[in-house]
């Protein structure tokens, strides 16, 4: 009865911490439906993206001089193997998806906004 709990307990414990999670929360629930209602070309500021969205991870300039504002969050599951005794030191990883805003604007203005999903993968560990 002891080991049963226990293993039940651990394997709660595993399945908690395989989880990760980074970047923007802002942008977590989002699809291209709900960005495409809070943003709308040539109407949209950037002080009304900045209250919906909060401040962008990374801007930068287009070679014609708009700005560009990008929003990420990334979520990540480990890979089961990863807990395998000795086999998860040689081989390790994870899954997960990828959610980016990227936002052109054009002076004060949204020129183009677009929202991709992608998947991800990561692997490592000493055998890589």
């Amino acid at each position: 009865m002891k080991n049963t709990t226990l293993a039940g307990c651990l394997t709660a414990l595993l399945a908690l911490s395989a989880c990760a999670s980074s970047g923007n929360e802002s942008i977590k629930n989002e699809t291209g439906a709900t960005v495409d209602q809070k943003i709308q070309d040539g109407v949209t500021t950037k002080d009304q993206v900045r209250a919906q969205f909060g401040d962008p991870m990374d801007t930068s300039f287009t070679d014609s001089g708009h700005e560009v504002w990008k929003y990420a969050f990334t979520k990540s599951k480990e890979d089961g193997t990863n807990f395998i005794p000795y086999y998860g030191m040689f081989s390790s990883g994870s899954h997960g998806t990828e959610k980016q805003l990227s936002i052109i604007f054009n002076g004060n203005k949204v020129w183009h906004h677009s929202l991709s999903n992608s998947a991800v993968k990561s692997h490592g560990g000493l055998g890589s």
